[in-house]
């Protein structure tokens, strides 16, 4: 960029060298100045009066600040939303941007879906142009583009990060589940399938393995707490305290190393001096050979039964109210596991007591 238009600079740097070519006249550059740029291919242009300085990479961000500055409805949703929101298990979705208008239309590029309605707390508009949608709107969106486990692996990481509570996804699936549109069985199966007042799980590996582990009759909670005898509060990854049972997931990238092992072990006599038992299981393990990892770990240990005394979960039966407009109708919400999706049905909806 000529070094006559220092505010255009200082606008690309913050906004992935992407700019409007009414923001550039807004800062003073002249129509003439925009043709000599485009000519010179210092300027490229992206879409309908949009362009990107020819030395800033077409990186995720660029592209999706480029959806935004093309149109002041576009919210960046589904696969673009988890990858700026850093969510596992989504990268296959692709970019997508939705819209409650009938205005821009992408000949190339994002992939576009119209909603009627898009509430102002299901957008986070982010300092550097780009809108996207809230991380349980998000959680929404994918539900229509990926199977059950990637959806509730995505819901864990966000609970665990903070990123959103039970009772806000329930009020983003009173307002936008119904019947018909797509993924509203899936997201409302999910969540409904979960207590609320159950720990989000660390990891993937540990969604799978507590998850086969269920499979075969051996119930154990995520990120339970275990008192060590030196007075220390740990949280293994899964654990039975009614029978001193706990399994810490390791992943090679962090406890391969001398020190990390020293304290693992370290750890593990401590447990046992307190009277419990700890099993572990690397990632390997799980993603390899999870069935056997599966049963295995299972297995009684030490005379004690795992997973025979599950803690009994609170169920709820009364059902939330779908707002989301369009004469659609209503999803049952039940803290029941694995509900089917069949059982959404008129009526209405409240999110289980944390």
């Amino acid at each position: 960029m000529p070094s006559f238009h220092p505010s255009a600079v200082a606008w690309m740097r913050t906004h992935h060298g992407v700019i409007s070519r009414h923001r550039l006249l807004e800062l003073g550059v002249t129509r003439s100045a925009i043709e000599a740029m485009l000519l010179a291919a210092e300027l490229v242009c992206v879409h309908e009066g949009v362009y990107r300085h020819a030395l800033w990479p077409a990186t995720l961000e660029a592209e999706c600040a480029a959806v935004c500055a093309a149109d002041p409805t576009l919210v960046i949703c589904c696969g673009g939303a988890t990858a700026l929101w850093n969510f596992r298990g989504c990268g296959r979705i692709g970019l997508h941007v939705t819209t409650t208008s009938t205005g821009h239309l992408f000949t190339t590029g994002p992939k576009l879906h119209r909603c009627r309605a898009m509430p102002s707390a299901h957008v986070f508009e982010r300092s550097d142009g780009i809108r996207v949608t809230s991380p349980a709107r998000t959680m929404f969106d994918i539900s229509r583009h990926v199977p059950w486990r990637s959806l509730e692996s995505a819901i864990e990481q966000g609970l665990r990060r903070g990123q959103f509570d039970v009772p806000t996804l329930y009020e983003v699936g009173r307002q936008l589940c119904r019947r018909g549109r797509a993924g509203s069985a899936l997201f409302a199966a999910v969540i409904t399938s979960r207590p609320a007042w159950r720990r989000p799980v660390d990891s993937h590996p540990e969604l799978i393995l507590r998850t086969l582990l269920d499979d075969v009759g051996v119930h154990l909670r995520p990120q339970v707490s275990l008192r060590l005898p030196n007075g220390q509060t740990i949280h293994p990854d899964l654990g039975d305290p009614a029978v001193g049972f706990y399994i810490e997931i390791d992943d090679h990238e962090w406890h391969s190393g001398r020190l990390a092992s020293t304290y693992d072990d370290q750890r593990d006599r401590q447990g046992r001096l307190g009277g419990g038992w700890i099993e572990r299981v690397s990632t390997d393990e799980i993603t390899r050979s999870a069935p056997a990892c599966s049963v295995s770990s299972g297995r009684p240990t030490g005379g004690r039964h795992l997973g025979r005394s599950r803690p009994a979960e609170p169920v709820e039966t009364d059902k939330v109210q779908n707002q989301g407009g369009g004469g659609g109708s209503d999803w049952v919400a039940s803290s029941q596991p694995a509900m089917p999706a069949s059982t959404i049905s008129r009526g209405t909806v409240t999110p289980p007591a944390p």
